[in-house]
C-alpha cells in the first residue's frame, strides 16, 4: 500500500456537557487545486514576460554568425559556430518550456462527442510502432483493448493528448530504471465494465514507479522526477480526466513488496444513446 500525506484542517469545539469535539477535514484537494491554478497565474506570466524576447535573441545570434562567416580563422569560426548553436538550441528548449505552460494555462473546455476510445488508441498506437533501423528505440508499447467497450463521451484531441503523455512517461519511466528496451514495457489496456458502466483506461509501465511524495502531489504542475521536462505530463492529464468528469487514479505495482512500475487509470462514462456508433453488450 503506498503511503501517502494529507493535509488537514482542524476544528474543536465545547459541548454543552463540557465535552470536547475536535473534528479534522481533509483538505489535501483543495490545496492541490489551489496550486494547480497558482501554477496557472505563473504560466500566464512566463508566456509574456519570457517568450517575447526569446526571438530577438536567436535572429541576433544569426545574423552575427552571417556577418562574421569567413571573415575569423580557423579556430575562432568553430567557436563562433558552436557558441551560435548552443544559443538557438536554448533559445529553442525555452521556447517549448514556456509553451508547455502556457499550452497548460489555456487548455480549452473539452468538446464532448461521442467517440470509440478504442478506435482513438489504435490510431495513436500507430506513432508507437518500432521501425526495425531505429538505432535508438524506445521500451515497446503493448495494446490490449477490450473489444466489448462501448462509446464515450469524450474530445478526441484532449484524449489523443492524454494517451501520448501517459505512455510517453511510461516509457521514459521505463529508461530511467536502466533496463534494455528488450526487458522494458509499457501496456495500455481498455476494459469495459457494465456493473459501473464506464471504460477504464489503464497505462502500465516496468519502471521504478512513484516515489511517496510524487504520488501526494502527482497531478500539480512541477511535480516530477524527470532530469528534464516540465512535469506538466500528469497535471494536463488531470486537467482534461477533469473536463470529461473521468476518475483518474495512480499508484505503484507491488511484488513481494518491492515495486515492480507503475499505473495511471482513468474511468470514462459511457454514452447511453449514441447515434451513429456501434455500442458492443457485455
Amino acid at each position: 500500500m503506498n503511503q501517502t500525506g494529507v493535509n488537514l484542517l482542524a476544528r474543536g469545539a465545547v459541548l454543552p456537557d463540557g465535552m470536547r469535539l475536535l473534528v479534522f477535514d481533509d483538505i489535501s484537494e483543495i490545496v492541490s487545486a489551489e496550486r494547480a491554478q497558482a501554477w496557472g497565474e505563473v504560466a500566464r506570466r512566463l508566456a509574456h514576460e519570457i517568450k517575447n524576447p526569446l526571438t530577438p535573441i536567436q535572429l541576433s545570434a544569426e545574423r552575427l554568425e552571417r556577418r562574421l562567416t569567413g571573415k575569423l580563422d580557423a579556430p575562432d569560426a568553430m567557436v563562433l559556430a558552436k557558441s551560435v548553436k548552443t544559443i538557438v538550441d536554448q533559445v529553442d528548449a525555452m521556447k517549448r518550456l514556456v509553451n508547455e505552460f502556457r499550452d497548460y494555462a489555456r487548455l480549452p473546455s473539452a468538446e464532448l462527442k461521442p467517440l470509440q476510445l478504442n478506435e482513438l488508441i489504435t490510431d495513436v498506437m500507430a506513432l508507437y510502432a518500432s521501425e526495425p533501423l531505429d538505432t535508438s528505440p524506445r521500451p515497446p508499447v503493448l495494446a490490449d483493448l477490450d473489444p466489448a467497450c462501448p462509446a464515450i463521451m469524450g474530445d478526441e484531441q484532449q484524449l489523443r493528448q492524454v494517451i501520448h503523455n501517459l505512455l510517453q512517461n511510461a516509457q521514459d519511466a521505463c529508461e530511467a530504471r536502466g533496463e534494455a528496451v528488450s526487458q522494458a514495457r509499457v501496456q495500455l489496456r481498455t476494459e469495459w465494465r457494465p456493473a459501473r458502466q464506464r471504460v477504464r483506461l489503464t497505462v502500465t509501465d516496468t519502471g521504478p514507479g512513484f516515489a511517496p511524495h510524487i504520488l501526494q502531489r502527482a497531478f500539480e504542475p512541477y511535480v516530477t522526477t524527470k532530469t528534464k521536462g516540465t512535469g506538466l505530463g500528469l497535471a494536463v492529464v488531470k486537467k482534461i480526466a477533469d473536463e470529461h468528469a473521468a476518475r483518474i487514479e495512480i499508484g505503484n505495482l507491488l511484488e513481494e513488496g518491492d515495486i515492480k512500475g507503475a499505473q495511471v487509470s482513468l474511468s470514462f462514462a459511457v454514452v447511453q444513446e449514441a447515434q451513429g456508433l456501434n455500442q458492443p453488450t457485455s
